[in-house]
């Protein structure tokens, strides 16, 4: 694979570093307290693509997702640039490796600067639910098998937006907020 094609993501690495594997769950894209903090203590001050990462995990295409964490479970959105599809990934804490990798829906971008997955996973430790551009939300448990799915436009209509749909899904009080 050309290092154009191969897409590093070492962000998701520095996420890692916080020690052990019982480290604070970040189920959402704003993390457990809804406002983007984390109670982890020592953590890194600087990272860069070599400095303080753990780990380096290659993406089958471009996103514009935030990880998602719980246990050793690492959860991202994601694009495949060779299938042109909306994919949904499960990664190993300890070591980056894929647990597993799920095609949700065609699509990959509308434009040359965005693409359809940039809305960032959410769970609740029992089931992890994906939201794409497309309208396309789908929930699958922690063994990378599909529950259910549904496509909101389907449902509602075509998204109104100036913008590529990047709005995260969220949970609260047990019930999964999209907006």
């Amino acid at each position: 694979m050309s290092h154009s094609r191969k897409i590093l993501f070492s962000a998701l690495a520095a996420l890692s570093l916080g020690g052990s594997l019982r480290a604070e769950n970040w189920p959402h894209w704003r993390g457990p307290g809804f406002n983007g903090s984390s109670t982890e203590q020592k953590l890194p001050a600087e990272f860069s693509k070599t400095n303080n990462v753990k780990w380096v995990a290659p993406l089958p295409g471009p996103a514009a997702a935030t990880p998602i964490i719980w246990g050793d479970h690492v959860f991202i959105s994601s694009t495949d640039v060779r299938t042109k599809t909306l994919r949904a990934l499960a990664l190993d804490r300890r070591t980056g490796k894929e647990r597993w990798n799920q095609e949700v829906a065609p699509g990959f971008r509308l434009d040359d600067r965005s693409n359809l997955a940039s809305p960032s996973p959410v769970t609740d430790g029992e089931l992890v639910y994906f939201l794409y551009g497309t309208g396309d939300l789908v929930a699958f448990d922690f063994e990378g098998k599909k529950v259910w799915a549904r496509n909101l436009q389907k449902d509602y209509g075509q998204f109104a937006y100036q913008w590529t749909y990047g709005a995260s899904a969220t949970l609260f009080d047990g019930k999964l907020f999209v907006q």
